[in-house]
């Protein structure tokens, strides 16, 4: 039957525009997945980039304590030699104290924000350099994308101009029938049979109707799935 042979023919591309239209609805998804690892990684650069900032103002106001704290005690010990009681030597000898742990506790904290800082040096610049790395992967993953996508668009219009041409050959009725079933599946409508069985759901087929779709001279559905019927030559009686 001619008009089976047409069907085929029609499945066969709409098949293949199925597949090209599913690879160009996943596509934009995997350069979604780069866009989001590269703004995980500039995220974690700004953040770190902050924290860095901080350290350097904290560090600088340690600093500035520190010098202030080396003047007082300058002046405390300037002091010392003008006292004229043991009460007020004592006192300005526990001031002097108190500045010197303080200053102590502040370069000790100075010196372990400037060891953070390198660390954080060395993190951001990792970062740096594995944004330049997802950077240029993006724009080379951008450019295969535009590529891929403008091969299927092609692909695309190719099938659909001829499936225009193949649908006007086939006639309205049947073709109707086979566009409701192949819109209400994402598989085939039209399938073969196989050991008497439909080969969509695998429900048995009558032998009478098989003979009937053998000799090919109307459409045959599957009263199980409603798909369309057809017996394939090379196979067993």
């Amino acid at each position: 039957m001619e008009e089976m042979g047409l069907l085929l023919k029609l499945q066969e591309l709409d098949l293949e525009l199925h597949r090209f239209e599913a690879e160009r609805a996943k596509l934009p998804a995997e350069m979604e997945q780069l866009e989001q690892q590269y703004g995980q990684f500039n995220t974690g650069l700004e953040s770190q980039e902050a924290a860095l900032k901080a350290l350097k103002v904290a560090i600088r106001e340690a600093e500035s304590k520190t010098a202030h704290l080396e003047e007082i005690s300058t002046k405390y010990k300037q002091q010392l030699l003008t006292v004229k009681t043991n009460r007020e030597y004592s006192a300005l000898l526990t001031e002097i104290e108190s500045v010197k742990r303080e200053k102590e506790e502040l370069e000790e904290q100075i010196i372990k924000q400037m060891e953070k800082t390198e660390t954080a040096s060395r993190e951001i610049e990792q970062l740096k350099q594995k944004l330049s790395e997802l950077g240029a992967a993006k724009k080379e993953k951008q450019t295969e994308l535009d590529l891929r996508l403008r091969e299927i668009g092609g692909e695309i219009s190719v099938r659909k101009q001829k499936r225009q041409e193949l649908s006007r050959q086939v006639k309205t009725p049947v073709l109707r029938l086979y566009e409701r079933i192949m819109s209400s599946r994402v598989n085939r409508a039209v399938v073969a049979l196989h050991n008497g069985s439909c080969g969509g759901c695998f429900a048995h087929v009558p032998l009478q109707k098989v003979a009937a779709i053998r000799k090919g001279n109307q459409i045959h559905t599957c009263e199980g799935c409603g798909r369309i019927l057809y017996y394939e030559d090379n196979q067993a009686s």
